[in-house]
Protein backbone atom coordinates (compact mmCIF):
# COMPACT_ATOMS: atom_id res chain seq x y z
CA UNK A 1 0.00 0.00 0.00
CA UNK A 2 1.50 3.12 -1.16
CA UNK A 3 2.01 6.27 1.38
CA UNK A 4 -0.89 8.77 1.23
CA UNK A 5 0.46 11.75 -1.20
CA UNK A 6 0.38 15.43 0.41
CA UNK A 7 -2.10 18.19 -1.47
CA UNK A 8 -1.42 19.63 -4.09
CA UNK A 9 -1.73 23.22 -2.13
CA UNK A 10 -0.69 23.98 1.32
CA UNK A 11 -2.17 27.44 2.11
CA UNK A 12 1.05 27.95 4.03
CA UNK A 13 3.67 27.37 1.69
CA UNK A 14 1.71 30.51 -0.30
CA UNK A 15 1.61 32.67 2.88
CA UNK A 16 5.22 31.98 3.20
CA UNK A 17 6.09 32.61 -0.37
CA UNK A 18 3.69 36.40 -0.15
CA UNK A 19 5.65 37.17 2.85
CA UNK A 20 9.15 36.38 0.98
CA UNK A 21 8.40 38.78 -1.94
CA UNK A 22 8.46 41.76 0.40
CA UNK A 23 12.48 40.93 1.21
CA UNK A 24 12.90 40.17 -2.49
CA UNK A 25 11.46 43.41 -4.06
CA UNK A 26 13.10 45.65 -1.38
CA UNK A 27 16.82 44.69 -1.82
CA UNK A 28 16.23 44.60 -5.29
CA UNK A 29 14.90 48.02 -5.50
CA UNK A 30 17.42 49.80 -2.75
CA UNK A 31 19.91 47.85 -4.16
CA UNK A 32 19.91 49.16 -7.72
CA UNK A 33 22.04 52.12 -7.51
CA UNK A 34 24.67 49.64 -6.18
CA UNK A 35 23.99 47.44 -9.74
CA UNK A 36 26.48 46.40 -11.85
CA UNK A 37 29.62 45.60 -9.79
CA UNK A 38 28.03 45.93 -5.92
CA UNK A 39 25.04 44.57 -3.78
CA UNK A 40 23.48 43.28 -2.76
CA UNK A 41 21.79 46.31 -1.43
CA UNK A 42 23.36 50.24 -1.44
CA UNK A 43 24.60 52.18 0.74
CA UNK A 44 22.80 54.90 1.95
CA UNK A 45 24.09 58.08 0.57
CA UNK A 46 26.19 60.46 3.13
CA UNK A 47 23.14 63.09 3.54
CA UNK A 48 20.30 60.81 3.97
CA UNK A 49 20.79 61.15 7.88
CA UNK A 50 21.04 58.17 10.55
CA UNK A 51 16.98 56.74 10.38
CA UNK A 52 18.46 56.01 6.54
CA UNK A 53 21.29 54.33 7.86
CA UNK A 54 19.21 52.27 10.78
CA UNK A 55 17.18 51.33 8.16
CA UNK A 56 19.97 50.25 5.99
CA UNK A 57 21.46 48.68 8.65
CA UNK A 58 18.02 46.38 9.44
CA UNK A 59 17.89 45.77 5.75
CA UNK A 60 21.60 44.24 5.85
CA UNK A 61 21.25 42.32 8.84
CA UNK A 62 17.68 41.02 8.84
CA UNK A 63 16.24 41.62 5.46
CA UNK A 64 18.41 40.89 2.68
CA UNK A 65 19.00 36.92 1.23
CA UNK A 66 15.54 35.95 3.40
CA UNK A 67 13.78 36.20 0.56
CA UNK A 68 15.77 34.54 -2.31
CA UNK A 69 16.37 31.78 0.12
CA UNK A 70 13.11 30.91 1.42
CA UNK A 71 11.51 30.85 -2.02
CA UNK A 72 14.56 28.62 -3.10
CA UNK A 73 13.36 26.29 -0.32
CA UNK A 74 9.46 26.56 -1.48
CA UNK A 75 10.15 26.07 -4.81
CA UNK A 76 11.64 22.27 -3.82
CA UNK A 77 8.69 22.26 -0.93
CA UNK A 78 6.72 22.82 -3.69
CA UNK A 79 8.33 19.94 -6.12
CA UNK A 80 7.47 17.73 -3.09
CA UNK A 81 3.83 18.23 -3.19
CA UNK A 82 3.26 17.63 -6.85
CA UNK A 83 5.46 14.16 -7.12
CA UNK A 84 2.79 12.66 -9.28
CA UNK A 85 4.47 9.63 -10.95
CA UNK A 86 4.36 9.22 -14.94
CA UNK A 87 5.53 9.76 -18.07
CA UNK A 88 3.16 12.76 -18.55
CA UNK A 89 3.53 14.37 -14.57
CA UNK A 90 7.47 14.20 -15.75
CA UNK A 91 6.65 15.94 -19.30
CA UNK A 92 4.90 18.78 -17.81
CA UNK A 93 7.25 19.68 -14.79
CA UNK A 94 10.09 19.80 -17.67
CA UNK A 95 8.08 22.02 -19.74
CA UNK A 96 6.98 24.24 -16.75
CA UNK A 97 11.39 24.41 -15.50
CA UNK A 98 11.59 25.34 -19.11
CA UNK A 99 9.33 28.33 -19.53
CA UNK A 100 10.77 29.57 -16.19
CA UNK A 101 14.26 29.28 -17.96
CA UNK A 102 12.95 31.22 -20.38
CA UNK A 103 11.46 34.16 -18.54
CA UNK A 104 14.35 34.18 -16.41
CA UNK A 105 16.50 34.55 -19.72
CA UNK A 106 14.78 37.61 -20.61
CA UNK A 107 13.79 39.26 -17.91
CA UNK A 108 17.95 39.43 -17.04
CA UNK A 109 19.20 39.99 -20.39
CA UNK A 110 16.23 42.79 -21.15
CA UNK A 111 15.16 44.25 -17.83
CA UNK A 112 17.50 43.15 -13.88
CA UNK A 113 20.57 41.77 -14.68
CA UNK A 114 20.13 39.77 -10.48
CA UNK A 115 17.11 37.71 -12.21
CA UNK A 116 16.69 34.26 -10.02
CA UNK A 117 14.19 32.53 -12.20
CA UNK A 118 17.36 31.29 -14.65
CA UNK A 119 18.99 29.79 -11.50
CA UNK A 120 16.05 28.46 -10.05
CA UNK A 121 15.07 26.79 -13.12
CA UNK A 122 18.10 25.36 -13.82
CA UNK A 123 18.74 24.25 -9.67
CA UNK A 124 15.18 23.31 -10.41
CA UNK A 125 16.21 20.54 -13.41
CA UNK A 126 18.69 19.05 -11.16
CA UNK A 127 16.88 18.48 -8.24
CA UNK A 128 14.24 16.80 -10.82
CA UNK A 129 16.90 14.42 -11.69
CA UNK A 130 16.77 13.17 -8.02
CA UNK A 131 13.39 14.32 -6.98
CA UNK A 132 12.45 10.35 -6.83
CA UNK A 133 15.16 9.57 -4.72
CA UNK A 134 14.60 8.27 -1.00
CA UNK A 135 15.23 10.39 2.46
CA UNK A 136 18.28 7.84 2.68
CA UNK A 137 19.88 9.48 -0.84
CA UNK A 138 18.14 12.91 0.26
CA UNK A 139 20.08 12.84 2.91
CA UNK A 140 23.30 11.80 1.24
CA UNK A 141 22.40 14.89 -1.64
CA UNK A 142 22.12 17.08 1.90
CA UNK A 143 26.14 16.24 2.80
CA UNK A 144 27.55 16.59 -0.43
CA UNK A 145 25.87 19.66 -0.90
CA UNK A 146 27.39 21.23 2.18
CA UNK A 147 30.50 19.92 0.90
CA UNK A 148 30.58 22.05 -2.04
CA UNK A 149 29.47 25.05 -0.18
CA UNK A 150 32.61 24.80 2.22
CA UNK A 151 34.33 24.27 -0.85
CA UNK A 152 33.12 27.25 -2.82
CA UNK A 153 33.16 29.45 0.32
CA UNK A 154 37.06 29.02 0.63
CA UNK A 155 37.10 29.36 -3.24
CA UNK A 156 35.58 32.65 -3.70
CA UNK A 157 37.25 33.66 -0.79
CA UNK A 158 40.38 33.02 -2.30
CA UNK A 159 39.33 35.19 -5.42
CA UNK A 160 38.05 38.04 -3.41
CA UNK A 161 41.54 38.51 -2.15
CA UNK A 162 43.25 38.73 -5.71
CA UNK A 163 44.01 42.07 -7.40
CA UNK A 164 41.27 43.13 -9.99
CA UNK A 165 42.32 45.44 -12.56
CA UNK A 166 40.10 47.71 -14.79
CA UNK A 167 37.98 50.53 -14.39
CA UNK A 168 35.04 50.14 -12.35
CA UNK A 169 31.50 49.53 -14.59
CA UNK A 170 28.97 52.54 -15.97
CA UNK A 171 26.10 52.38 -12.83
CA UNK A 172 22.62 51.36 -14.43
CA UNK A 173 21.36 54.40 -12.98
CA UNK A 174 23.63 56.51 -15.25
CA UNK A 175 21.47 57.71 -17.95
CA UNK A 176 21.90 55.98 -21.34
CA UNK A 177 20.17 55.43 -24.72
CA UNK A 178 18.04 52.17 -24.18
CA UNK A 179 19.84 50.18 -26.52
CA UNK A 180 23.03 50.67 -24.75
CA UNK A 181 21.84 50.33 -21.71
CA UNK A 182 19.83 47.27 -22.48
CA UNK A 183 23.10 45.00 -23.82
CA UNK A 184 25.28 46.32 -20.94
CA UNK A 185 22.93 44.48 -18.37
CA UNK A 186 22.70 41.74 -21.08
CA UNK A 187 26.57 41.65 -20.78
CA UNK A 188 26.29 42.06 -17.05
CA UNK A 189 23.39 38.84 -16.06
CA UNK A 190 25.52 36.64 -18.58
CA UNK A 191 28.53 36.86 -17.26
CA UNK A 192 26.98 36.72 -13.17
CA UNK A 193 24.58 34.05 -14.47
CA UNK A 194 27.97 32.03 -15.60
CA UNK A 195 29.38 32.52 -12.21
CA UNK A 196 26.22 31.64 -10.55
CA UNK A 197 25.99 28.28 -12.35
CA UNK A 198 29.27 27.27 -11.79
CA UNK A 199 29.85 28.62 -7.89
CA UNK A 200 26.34 28.92 -6.93
CA UNK A 201 24.53 26.57 -7.40
CA UNK A 202 25.18 24.72 -4.05
CA UNK A 203 23.55 27.22 -2.66
CA UNK A 204 19.70 27.07 -3.72
CA UNK A 205 20.01 23.35 -4.76
CA UNK A 206 20.69 22.60 -1.01
CA UNK A 207 17.52 25.07 -0.22
CA UNK A 208 15.04 22.99 -2.85
CA UNK A 209 16.32 19.59 -1.34
CA UNK A 210 15.70 20.46 2.32
CA UNK A 211 12.21 21.89 0.69
CA UNK A 212 11.76 18.70 -0.88
CA UNK A 213 12.05 16.38 2.29
CA UNK A 214 9.94 18.66 3.70
CA UNK A 215 7.39 18.20 1.79
CA UNK A 216 7.89 14.41 1.76
CA UNK A 217 7.29 14.58 5.72
CA UNK A 218 4.96 17.15 5.18
CA UNK A 219 6.11 19.87 7.50
CA UNK A 220 3.91 22.52 7.61
CA UNK A 221 0.43 20.64 7.37
CA UNK A 222 0.98 17.24 9.27
CA UNK A 223 0.14 17.94 13.12
CA UNK A 224 2.74 15.39 14.72
CA UNK A 225 5.69 18.06 13.38
CA UNK A 226 3.87 20.80 15.37
CA UNK A 227 5.86 19.84 19.03
CA UNK A 228 8.72 19.42 17.05
CA UNK A 229 8.80 23.13 15.77
CA UNK A 230 7.78 24.70 18.29
CA UNK A 231 11.13 23.57 19.62
CA UNK A 232 13.01 24.16 17.34
CA UNK A 233 11.56 28.00 16.49
CA UNK A 234 11.85 28.48 20.56
CA UNK A 235 15.29 27.50 20.90
CA UNK A 236 16.95 28.99 17.63
CA UNK A 237 14.82 32.04 16.74
CA UNK A 238 17.23 34.54 19.09
CA UNK A 239 20.43 32.73 18.61
CA UNK A 240 20.18 32.82 15.02
CA UNK A 241 18.55 36.73 14.89
CA UNK A 242 21.88 37.51 16.97
CA UNK A 243 24.17 35.72 14.91
CA UNK A 244 22.48 37.64 11.88
CA UNK A 245 22.94 41.04 13.66
CA UNK A 246 26.63 40.57 14.90
CA UNK A 247 27.28 39.40 11.59
CA UNK A 248 26.02 42.57 9.99
CA UNK A 249 27.13 45.00 12.76
CA UNK A 250 30.89 43.58 12.35
CA UNK A 251 30.32 44.40 8.76
CA UNK A 252 28.90 48.00 9.00
CA UNK A 253 31.34 50.31 8.83
CA UNK A 254 32.11 49.02 5.31
CA UNK A 255 28.70 48.44 4.58
CA UNK A 256 27.64 52.00 5.27
CA UNK A 257 30.92 53.72 3.55
CA UNK A 258 30.54 51.34 0.37
CA UNK A 259 33.80 49.57 0.97
CA UNK A 260 34.50 47.11 -2.10
CA UNK A 261 36.41 44.90 0.06
CA UNK A 262 33.78 44.45 3.14
CA UNK A 263 30.80 44.71 0.46
CA UNK A 264 32.61 41.57 -1.20
CA UNK A 265 32.78 39.61 2.13
CA UNK A 266 28.75 40.26 2.84
CA UNK A 267 28.20 38.98 -0.36
CA UNK A 268 29.87 36.15 -0.03
CA UNK A 269 28.79 35.18 3.58
CA UNK A 270 25.41 36.25 3.94
CA UNK A 271 23.34 33.64 2.83
CA UNK A 272 24.80 31.09 5.69
CA UNK A 273 23.58 32.91 8.74
CA UNK A 274 19.97 34.17 6.43
CA UNK A 275 19.95 30.44 6.10
CA UNK A 276 20.18 29.62 10.03
CA UNK A 277 17.80 32.19 10.98
CA UNK A 278 15.29 30.79 8.30
CA UNK A 279 15.79 27.39 9.85
CA UNK A 280 14.32 29.07 13.03
CA UNK A 281 11.75 31.87 11.77
CA UNK A 282 9.82 29.58 9.36
CA UNK A 283 8.44 27.11 11.89
CA UNK A 284 7.74 30.34 13.68
CA UNK A 285 5.41 31.68 11.29
CA UNK A 286 3.82 28.50 10.01
CA UNK A 287 2.76 28.00 13.98
CA UNK A 288 1.73 31.44 14.03
CA UNK A 289 -0.70 31.12 11.07
CA UNK A 290 -2.11 27.93 12.70
CA UNK A 291 -3.32 30.16 15.99
CA UNK A 292 -4.39 32.83 13.67
CA UNK A 293 -6.38 31.28 10.45
CA UNK A 294 -7.01 35.42 9.52
CA UNK A 295 -3.09 35.64 9.04
CA UNK A 296 -3.05 33.33 6.70
CA UNK A 297 -6.22 33.96 4.96
CA UNK A 298 -4.70 37.50 4.32
CA UNK A 299 -1.36 36.13 3.22
CA UNK A 300 -1.88 33.14 1.02
CA UNK A 301 -3.73 34.46 -2.20
CA UNK A 302 -1.04 36.54 -2.52
CA UNK A 303 1.40 33.35 -2.71
CA UNK A 304 -0.56 32.29 -5.85
CA UNK A 305 0.94 35.49 -7.73
CA UNK A 306 4.42 36.05 -6.55
CA UNK A 307 5.59 35.39 -10.29
CA UNK A 308 3.83 37.85 -12.08
CA UNK A 309 4.72 40.37 -9.10
CA UNK A 310 8.12 39.59 -8.87
CA UNK A 311 8.47 40.57 -12.56
CA UNK A 312 6.45 43.78 -13.00
CA UNK A 313 8.88 44.90 -9.66
CA UNK A 314 11.38 44.70 -12.13
CA UNK A 315 9.70 47.01 -14.66
CA UNK A 316 8.81 49.39 -12.74
CA UNK A 317 12.12 49.60 -11.60
CA UNK A 318 13.61 49.71 -14.92
CA UNK A 319 11.50 52.41 -15.38
CA UNK A 320 12.05 54.28 -12.37
CA UNK A 321 15.58 54.21 -11.59
CA UNK A 322 17.78 52.57 -14.50
CA UNK A 323 19.70 55.20 -17.00
CA UNK A 324 17.01 53.85 -20.27
CA UNK A 325 14.09 55.02 -17.31
CA UNK A 326 13.92 57.98 -15.07
CA UNK A 327 17.07 57.91 -13.31
CA UNK A 328 15.39 58.25 -10.00
CA UNK A 329 17.28 57.65 -7.11
CA UNK A 330 15.39 58.53 -4.27
CA UNK A 331 16.85 56.79 -1.49
CA UNK A 332 16.66 54.19 1.02
CA UNK A 333 13.79 55.70 3.18
CA UNK A 334 11.63 56.51 0.11
CA UNK A 335 12.75 53.40 -1.77
CA UNK A 336 12.30 51.22 1.00
CA UNK A 337 8.96 52.58 1.11
CA UNK A 338 7.89 52.67 -1.92
CA UNK A 339 8.71 48.86 -1.93
CA UNK A 340 6.10 47.91 0.85
CA UNK A 341 3.34 49.81 -0.80
CA UNK A 342 3.98 48.03 -4.32
CA UNK A 343 3.82 44.47 -1.77
CA UNK A 344 0.24 46.22 -0.07
CA UNK A 345 -0.64 46.94 -3.48
CA UNK A 346 0.16 42.83 -4.13
CA UNK A 347 -1.78 41.81 -1.29
CA UNK A 348 -4.80 43.95 -2.37
CA UNK A 349 -4.52 42.63 -5.60
CA UNK A 350 -4.71 38.97 -4.68
CA UNK A 351 -7.49 40.01 -2.59
CA UNK A 352 -9.63 41.09 -5.14
CA UNK A 353 -8.35 38.45 -8.10
CA UNK A 354 -9.39 35.50 -5.61
CA UNK A 355 -8.81 32.12 -7.08
CA UNK A 356 -8.02 33.38 -10.69
CA UNK A 357 -4.34 33.31 -11.44
CA UNK A 358 -2.90 36.25 -12.82
CA UNK A 359 -1.34 35.64 -17.10
CA UNK A 360 2.23 34.54 -16.28
CA UNK A 361 0.50 32.04 -13.47
CA UNK A 362 -1.62 30.64 -15.75
CA UNK A 363 0.51 30.05 -18.43
CA UNK A 364 3.66 28.31 -16.61
CA UNK A 365 0.58 26.09 -14.56
CA UNK A 366 -0.57 25.34 -19.00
Amino acid sequence: MSPARPPQRVAAVDALRALALLPVVAVNWVGYPALPDAGPLSPPASDEGLVAQALSWLLHALVAGKGIALLAFLFGYSQGLSQTRGVDALVKRRRRLAKMLTLGLLHGSLLYMGDILTLYAVAGSLLAIWAGHSMAKLKLRIRVLIALNLAVIGFTVVLANLPLAGEPSVPFTAPAPWAEWTLRNAGHFTATTIAFMTLGIPVPLLLMTGGLMAARLRLFSHPRWEPALRRWSRRWLWPAVAVNIAFTSLLWPGLRDGDGFVTGRYAIFYLYPTMLLLSAAVPALVLRMRRDPRLLEALAPLGRHTLTLYLFSSVLSFALFSGAGLSWQPGTLVTTGLALAYWVGGLLLARARGPRPLPLERWLSR
